[in-house]
């Protein structure tokens, strides 16, 4: 019989894993005072990731090739799973090791000390071209944000908005939000008045995931949709160099698409960065105030969102 050694240790797929190499100094540390009974003897580990948990798979076979032992374990994270397979594998090596010691000839094997690995996990919903999870996984966040908008006819807007993004199913994901502004610039450069601006647009998206660790990632909604609101212009008095400005209120109605950048910053929270294009569909105005919105509406925002669930 050959004398006990070191088994070999083979990790077969830390890439999934955050943590890997301290996956892997734990793995060897456990292993480190285990006697194999023979030479050849090897440990095999695999680490796969599904949603938030991660799985290790080890495997023990003996100088032939034979199974001596198979174990899965679920966690969080690949250190911990690392750690706890190797105290495992190192209880199934020292049993093997004594049980050597006291027979002349090798006993068989022992049976698997669990049932087969299960089936193939399903892939991941960020696998596909646009994100679509399953019904009990289907994502619902809330956001504020910061906008500026151009093309009213009333001069720079700038406001806040709020705005929520729920998955509804077939990788669609409605996107509803209120807007309210203030110009921060003339209306025109001879007339001394200021308007306020207030909105609801709804859009229905496509979310392209990107590739990349869990919460760590950059996504990309592909949007289209309506703003209903209006526009109303501030009186202001006349002065010496600009007329008087009475106040007036119009309709404000859009049609166009949108492209949301989402970067996931860990945990729930994440940033974006939007930009929206519209027809501007209602152009007509009264007289009074003397405003003309323009055909097109441009609008860009920043702002953060967090995932309830």
């Amino acid at each position: 019989m050959d004398a006990p050694e070191p088994p070999q240790i083979v990790v077969e797929q830390p890439a999934p894993c955050v943590d890997s190499h301290e996956a892997q100094a734990a793995l060897e540390h456990a292993l480190a005072p285990t006697k194999a009974p023979a030479g050849g003897w090897t440990v095999h580990v695999r680490f796969t990731h599904a949603q938030s948990s991660y799985r290790a798979q080890a495997e023990i076979s003996d100088e032939v090739g034979a199974p001596a032992g198979h174990r899965a374990m679920d966690g969080h994270d690949c250190t911990s799973l690392a750690e706890a397979i190797g105290v495992w594998a190192a209880l199934v090596l020292d049993a093997e090791a004594e049980r050597s010691a006291h027979h002349a000839t090798p006993a068989p094997a022992p049976p698997p000390l669990e049932p087969p690995a299960p089936p193939p996990e399903k892939p991941s919903p960020e696998a596909a071209l646009f994100l679509a999870h399953p019904p009990e996984e289907r994502q619902l966040e809330v956001g504020l944000a910061g906008f500026v908008m151009a093309g009213t006819g009333t001069g720079m807007v700038g406001g806040g908005s709020l705005f929520a993004v729920s998955e509804v199913g077939a990788g669609w994901f409605l996107r509803p939000g209120l807007g309210l502004g203030r110009t921060f610039t003339e209306i025109l450069p001879t007339v001394n008045a200021e308007a306020a601006v207030g909105d609801a647009r709804f859009d229905a998206c496509k979310r392209i995931p990107g590739n990349y660790l869990d919460r760590r990632g950059i996504q990309i909604d592909l949007c289209g949709g309506a703003d209903v609101g209006f526009i109303h212009v501030l009186s202001a008095p006349a002065t010496a160099t600009s007329p008087a400005m009475p106040s007036g209120t119009f309709p404000l109605f859009a049609l166009g698409p949108s492209l949301d950048l989402r970067g996931e910053l860990g945990s729930e929270l994440s940033a974006l960065v939007r930009v929206v294009g519209e027809w501007n569909v209602l152009r007509e105005t009264s007289s009074e105030p003397s405003v003309t919105p323009a055909l097109l509406i441009g609008r860009a925002e920043v702002g953060l969102s967090w995932r309830l669930r």
